[in-house]
């Protein structure tokens, strides 16, 4: 601690306290006189009020315009559209309907207010796990289905998984 000059610390303190307390402390601002006379009040200047509006008429009454109905009919279909879908093995093709409210393509079919789905729909899924169940599954009177799936290979191409191969892993 030899080194340190203390001497020279403090002389570098108080040319700071002396060169920032004259920028700290501000004059002191001038002040109005105060009036001597309490009955004199201030003169003060009147200022016109606006000039009266005048009524500016309303516009004219419009003419009705007769807009014809729409005629035009579009076409329903009697029948939802099915697309063919191999099944197995087998050259044989079984028509599925495409359900308008499918949210994983084909074969499959958002399920109802209560859980139900569609009937002959037996496989059903949870969206939230991804998982599917088909009726020999334990868990398959326990679950609440999402979404329901008319055969297990529905339920794959929507990536499913079966309950059964999940449960191994």
């Amino acid at each position: 601690m030899n080194h340190v000059h203390w001497w020279l610390f403090g002389l570098s303190f108080a040319m700071g306290f002396v060169l920032t307390f004259p920028l700290l402390v501000r004059p002191a601002q001038r002040r109005a006189p105060a009036r001597t006379s309490a009955k004199q009040e201030p003169s003060t200047t009147k200022i016109p009020a606006d000039p009266p509006t005048t009524k500016i008429a309303a516009d004219p009454p419009t003419t009705k315009i007769s807009v014809e109905p729409l005629t035009a009919k579009i076409p329903v279909a009697e029948e939802f559209p099915t697309t063919k879908i191999a099944v197995g093995q087998e050259s044989a093709t079984t028509r599925i309907p495409v359900s308008p409210l499918a949210p994983y393509g084909p074969g499959s079919a958002n399920s109802g207010p209560d859980g139900s789905g569609p009937p002959g729909w037996p496989v059903k899924g949870r969206m939230d796990t991804k998982l599917y169940y088909t009726p020999d599954d334990p868990m398959y009177d326990a679950t609440a289905a999402q979404v329901w799936f008319i055969d297990e290979v529905s339920a794959q191409r929507a990536r499913f998984t079966a309950w059964r191969q999940r449960s191994k892993d």
